[in-house]
Order: structure tokens, then C-alpha cells, then sequence
């Protein structure tokens, strides 16, 4: 008798902890970038140049994603693997030409896959973020004994984040500065800027975990805090944090 309750006590420990698992998981991104209304000159070839651009803010992106767990049996030690996309839609507006400083030379300017219209670019814009790490996890303590259907946790990890840049002054000035003569026209390629903000990243994580030890499935509420390198145009979007539920079954 007291080896069967043995073995139970131990079946009931591992499932508790689980073993394998996978599931989704939705929260808010804490992104935050003030409304952006800017003019500005530049210089092309010694010669100087106006533009000017009206960008809205953009608040806590909404974020959905999904994750593959391995716990150790045992062991108070996990590994997690995720991926998840963050998304939020903007408006900016811009003129379709280029103005020198006595306006006798306006340049016209392309945003390719933007329509002009009669007063310039009016343009929604999405903003997004697209991740994928690795984390391990230290559960610190969990209650009540044995089943610990609660179970607190901190970790960390790293992983690789395509974050798309802003429409911002430093954007076009990095990009219209790049000719070495005076265009007669110029354009702008948004989409390959976008394709070309891949970067490694580093993140902390803490949360609790409601496992019940019979049903095979769990909730996670965390908090992940990442930091990645900055982009070209210093866009404030490379430090973010995200508040995220998650929902996992467990085999």
C-alpha cells in the first residue's frame, strides 16, 4: 500500500509540473510613441533642402502569439520557446516633393506602393513587431506542496525581433542623403526597410502559473521585458515590455 501511494505521489508531482506542452497566448505590448509633427532641412550635394511630415501616436499594440513548454520532472526548471506578432495602424501625411531652399527645384518624391493624392501622402501605416525566443524558467516556489497548483517563476533568454521603422525625420534624411547627385526625381522603398530591421534581442520574464494537477492544461500571466539593439533612424521602439495571458495544454 505505501508503495502505491508512493508511485501515486510521484505521477501527481510530474503531472503537476508537466513534462510537454503548447498553447497560445494574447496580451498588450507597451510601445508607446508620441503623435510626431516635423519639419525639417537637409543637405543634398551642398545643397539645401525642406520637408516636412505629420506622423499619429501609437499606443500599447494588441500582441497574439503561441509557445512550446519542456518541463523537468522534479525539478523547479523550464524551457520555453515563442513566437508572437504585435500590430498597430497609424496615419501619417507628407508632401510628394522635395522643396530647396529658394523653392525653384522641387524634387518629386516616390513612396513606392503609395498612392499621391491632391495634397500629398495621407497613408495608414502599420506598425509591427514580429519575435521569436528562447526562455528558461526557475520556478521559485509553488503551493500547496507536491501538486503546486501555483507556481511563481523568473527567467530570461534571448531571441530575434523584426520590428518595422517609423516614417520619421531621420528615416528620410538617411535615405534621401544617400545620393551623390541632385535627382531630377527620388523614392523611398518602405517595404525594404521594413524587410531589412532584423535583430537580436535579450528579455526577463516573471509571472505565476494555475496548473490544476488533474487537468492537463495551465494559465500563465507574465510580464517580459526585451531589449534589442536600435535601429537605424533611433526609433523608440527597441525596449518594449508586453503583459501577456497564456493558455497551454499539457501532456
Amino acid at each position: 500500500m505505501k508503495k502505491f501511494l508512493l508511485v501515486l505521489m510521484m505521477l501527481t508531482t510530474i503531472r503537476a509540473f508537466g513534462i510537454f506542452g503548447f498553447g497560445v497566448h494574447a496580451g498588450v505590448d507597451n510601445t508607446s510613441v508620441d503623435k510626431y509633427d516635423r519639419s525639417f532641412r537637409f543637405d543634398i550635394v551642398g545643397n539645401e533642402y525642406s520637408y516636412s511630415i505629420t506622423r499619429d501616436e501609437i499606443s500599447n499594440p494588441f500582441v497574439f502569439g503561441g509557445q512550446v513548454y519542456l518541463d523537468i520532472p522534479l525539478i523547479p526548471i523550464g524551457f520555453e520557446v515563442g513566437f508572437e506578432g504585435a500590430w498597430a495602424s497609424y496615419k501619417w501625411t507628407a508632401p510628394a516633393v522635395i522643396t530647396d531652399e529658394v523653392g525653384t527645384n522641387n524634387i518629386p518624391l516616390e513612396f513606392i506602393g503609395y498612392d499621391v493624392g491632391t495634397s500629398g501622402y495621407s497613408e495608414e501605416f502599420s506598425f509591427g513587431r514580429f519575435s521569436t525566443d528562447f526562455t528558461a524558467k526557475w520556478y521559485v516556489f509553488g503551493f500547496p506542496p507536491v501538486v503546486k497548483v501555483f507556481s511563481f517563476y523568473v527567467g530570461g533568454g534571448a531571441g530575434f525581433h523584426f520590428i518595422t521603422p517609423l516614417v520619421s525625420e531621420d528615416l528620410i534624411i538617411a535615405e534621401l542623403t544617400k545620393n551623390t547627385s541632385i535627382p531630377a526625381s527620388t523614392e523611398i522603398d518602405i517595404e525594404a526597410l521594413v524587410e531589412s530591421n532584423v535583430s537580436m534581442g535579450y528579455h526577463f520574464v516573471t509571472g505565476f502559473r494555475i496548473k490544476p494537477p488533474v487537468l492537463p492544461v495551465a494559465i500563465n500571466i507574465d510580464y517580459k521585458w526585451t531589449w534589442t539593439e536600435e535601429n537605424d533612424y533611433g526609433d523608440p521602439t527597441n525596449n518594449f515590455g508586453l503583459i501577456k495571458g497564456s493558455l497551454s495544454m499539457y501532456f
